[in-house]
């Protein structure tokens, strides 16, 4: 019973504290017996010399795009593959690519994402066999050699770990609330629409015009460059700027602790996403003790986006185009109910902050990725 990790091990992107999670808790276990970093320079030559090329399990947790590296001088008699959608569309070149490798075994980190999974290899072919409450279902499907290729998906949600509220900067915090002061951050990577950024910049102009927020009250965005680049695309195509107190700012790699401080220096998080695969930063804040305003659908449906720490913002039932890819929809989000989410959290801030801070540890707890990998480490022994 041995594992070999396949991840991302530079930086502190979802891809890396995924894999850092997986790898703490496959060590604690004393699973695992060799790592590949999907990000270091050595290719093939380093990954032979890594050890466990023969262990039975391979678990990868890197760019689909990279999955094929589980083959590369490894036998592994068998594979999982966490695959993470943001909406109904899944390349279905990635998902050949993984169902290619010998008995394979996809994770997903939501049931709503198990759900976009099953149904697309439905459309490929592949029938249900048995399902047992969305954590696992198995489904086979002929191959043209006549033989029947068996998959199975289970549904392991991640987690979180070292974050933690920081008490010193949460006061300080309370303390500007107190002076008229009130900051919302914004992360994204991404240059698609998923993350409802251009949304989220119309909500705070509307909030501006009808002077729902104090005049010192900053929204914050924090966006990688390419991300920013289409952010201010999209404001060109619209004849939107950037509103009054809505700033600019380059995205860093930040270690747990280092975000922690940051996330507790604001006193909102802004996730109004029309898709994400699970949505570490909403969980990330919670743990600190941070509130945010959240979209409660896809991966933010996973159970971690909950009171006291979240608001939702409500979406309606209907599926829209995104540009996740060929075909994909998914809800969309109305900046006039992500300006009434973010007024309420305003307005409560004071009573809810404490709240949220004195449930910051349960969430850390709960979500620990011990927790949330238990049921992974049973199928590996």
């Amino acid at each position: 019973m041995s594992v070999r990790l396949y991840g991302r091990d530079v930086g502190n992107g979802s891809l890396a504290v995924v894999t850092r999670g997986f790898r703490e808790v496959l060590e604690g276990a004393g699973l695992l017996e060799g790592f590949v970093a999907l990000d270091r320079s050595g290719g093939s030559e380093e990954q032979d010399a890594s050890p466990g090329a023969l262990a039975r399990d391979g678990v990868f947790t890197g760019n689909l795009n990279l999955v094929r590296t589980m083959l590369i001088g490894a036998r592994h008699e068998r594979h999982w593959v966490t695959v993470t959608p943001n909406s109904t569309h899944i390349p279905r070149d990635q998902l050949a690519a993984v169902l290619s490798l010998p008995n394979p075994r996809i994770l997903s980190a939501s049931a709503w994402g198990t759900r976009v999974i099953v149904d697309t290899l439905r459309e490929m072919g592949f029938a249900i066999v048995d399902a047992s409450a969305d954590t696992r279902v198995r489904l086979q499907a002929p191959r043209s050699q006549g033989d029947v290729v068996t998959v199975y998906v289970h549904t392991v949600r991640h987690g979180v770990s070292g974050f933690a509220p920081v008490t010193e900067e949460i006061e300080r915090t309370r303390a500007d609330y107190e002076k008229g002061e009130f900051r919302v951050v914004h992360f994204s990577t991404t240059e698609g629409q998923r993350k409802g950024t251009l949304e989220l910049v119309r909500a705070w102009q509307l909030m501006r015009e009808l002077r729902w927020l104090p005049e010192k009250a900053e929204l914050l965005l924090v966006l990688d460059e390419h991300a920013a680049r289409a952010l201010r695309a999209r404001m060109s195509d619209t004849g939107l700027s950037l509103p009054d107190g809505a700033r600019l700012l380059p995205r860093g790699s930040l270690n747990p602790a280092q975000m922690s401080c940051l996330l507790c220096h604001m006193h909102l998080v802004a996730a109004p996403s029309r898709g994400e695969g699970f949505g570490m930063i909403p969980l990330s804040a919670s743990a600190c003790g941070v509130q945010t305003v959240a979209t409660l659908t896809t991966g933010h449906g996973a159970g971690h986006c909950v009171p006291p720490g979240v608001f939702g913002i409500p979406q309606d039932d209907e599926l829209l185009p995104i540009d996740d890819g060929p075909g994909a929809v998914a809800a969309a989000v109305d900046p006039q109910c992500i300006a009434r989410a973010i007024q309420s959290a305003h307005h409560s801030w004071r009573q809810i902050s404490q709240l949220a801070q004195d449930a910051a540890a349960n969430v850390a707890d709960a979500w620990s990725w011990q927790r949330q990998l238990a049921s992974l480490v049973e199928l590996l022994r």
